[in-house]
């Protein structure tokens, strides 16, 4: 099964979007050239995003 990736921000799926990957405490995760900007300039706004991730249980990387 393969999963979709989502953005961090408006969570539009990578079908929909194009998505740009990033790491936050060894964690990845997606953000859209959408919400990009916002990232860039006003990264307090997506402050509560990268809180909400999991730190303690990270998801299993996929295998090729």
């Amino acid at each position: 099964m393969t999963t979709s990736h989502k953005c961090i921000s408006c969570e539009k799926e990578e079908t929909v979007v194009p998505l740009v990957s990033l790491t936050f405490s060894k964690i990845p995760a997606w953000i859209c050239t959408q919400c990009l900007p916002t990232l860039i300039h006003n990264p307090a706004q997506l402050e509560s995003k990268f809180r909400d991730m999991d730190i303690e249980n990270p998801p299993k990387p996929e295998l090729n």
